[in-house]
């Protein structure tokens, strides 16, 4: 039985297999190669990643007049409901599930890479929860999806984030309490 299952399986790799090569088939065909690579320069998205986002949004960007159009098409607005300053709890709106699904996927992907945006802005938002921070990720990962391609230019990282001088005084203040609270004093002056 163990035999016939593995000689299914290799069965079911080689026709998945099949299947790749006619979908890049077709891709090359319609002329959406470029597309596909300028998909593929976002971080977090490879290959089948890229052919399923491309399947579900298209080449060209310009049936969605923004960026948050398209956002609200795929179901991945960040929610806003806030009231007397409290953050209620948004939920995402119902859209594009396979795009949805891909994203999120793709996300966890680029939440892991390392020198990316995107991972430090998930690890920022996963103290709200990680789900939430996951489907931030995913929501800016089409926002840059439909910025690669409305320019058609690839995905150019921005670097190292830039703390802000209040962080940095706040992160400071944070460390100096917690050396404290071990018994050693510490006295702050700047590097000179």
């Amino acid at each position: 039985m163990i035999h016939y299952s593995l000689e299914h399986l290799g069965f079911l790799e080689g026709q998945l297999l099949v299947l790749d090569e006619e979908i890049l088939l077709e891709i090359d065909k319609a002329g959406f190669r470029p597309a596909l690579e300028l998909i593929k320069t976002v971080p977090g998205i490879q290959q089948d990643s890229a052919v399923s986002v491309l399947a579900e949004v298209g080449p060209d960007m310009h049936i969605f007049p923004s960026a948050g159009h398209l956002s609200s098409w795929a179901g991945l607005c960040p929610g806003n409901r806030r009231s007397a300053g409290k953050d209620k709890g948004g939920t995402i709106t119902r859209g594009n599930r396979w795009l949805r699904t891909t994203l999120t996927q793709c996300a966890w992907a680029a939440s892991a890479k390392k020198n990316c945006y995107l991972k430090g802005k998930f690890w920022r938002l996963a103290a709200e929860g990680k789900k939430r921070a996951i489907v931030a990720v995913a929501h800016n990962l089409l926002v840059l999806i439909y910025h690669v391609l409305a320019t058609g230019q690839p995905y150019r990282e921005r670097g190292a984030a830039i703390i802000e001088e209040q962080q940095k005084q706040r992160c400071i203040r944070h460390h100096v309490r917690a050396l404290g609270r071990l018994g050693i004093n510490v006295r702050c002056r700047p590097a000179g």
